[in-house]
């Protein structure tokens, strides 16, 4: 398939301790690329402070979760746009046209993109490929709304990876494709 210039592309921003500096940063990185009109939501944690959302408000649109991460997982694709969303922690700086690498692997909305990332060793030869759903790196994920809401919540309470892990069963189960992609990784 040809890269879809129409992807109906939003961003979700997970933001487990409001940081209206490195929200501010991450949301310029977005407008860089993507221009101002990219619908953009932040996801905050219940418990952040009132000051610091006021404050986030005015760089974005902005919505609570509960305490979790897969909690504000949750609420980003219930609060993000009808189509594709990229998932990102705030103070990332999006890279150029990420959804670009995967729309080149993309067959429909069931597919699930997320970056192969790696650690290296003190010689610069990587150590640990991660690229696996469940063990990947958050910034960078892109799924389709729809499709969120055929497989489900993440599991809330449980622990991040084990929760990934349930959800990444239970959308194979359902017909989804998992596509880790070499070079899309965030900064």
């Amino acid at each position: 398939m040809q890269y879809q210039d129409n992807l109906n592309l939003g961003f979700i921003i997970l933001s487990p301790e409001l940081n209206t500096g490195r929200l501010k940063s991450t949301r310029n990185s977005i407008w860089n690329q993507y221009g101002q009109a990219s619908p953009i939501v932040c996801i905050v944690a219940k418990g952040a402070p009132t000051g610091e959302i006021k404050a986030a408000k005015e760089l974005c649109d902005v919505q609570k979760g509960k305490d979790t991460i897969t909690s504000l997982i949750n609420a980003g694709f219930k609060h993000g746009t009808k189509g594709w969303n990229i998932m990102v922690m705030e103070g990332t700086w999006l890279r150029t046209h990420v959804e670009r690498k995967y729309s080149f692997f993309m067959e429909d909305e069931k597919d699930i993109f997320f970056p192969i990332v790696s650690d290296y060793d003190i010689q610069g030869k990587p150590s640990k490929i991660y690229d696996k759903f469940w063990e990947c790196s958050l910034n960078g994920v892109m799924i389709h709304q729809k499709t969120f809401k055929q497989v489900g919540d993440f599991e809330d309470g449980e622990s991040l990876e084990l929760s990934r892990l349930g959800w990444t069963e239970q959308a194979l189960s359902m017909g989804c494709r998992f596509k880790a992609v070499l070079g899309a990784k965030m900064c």
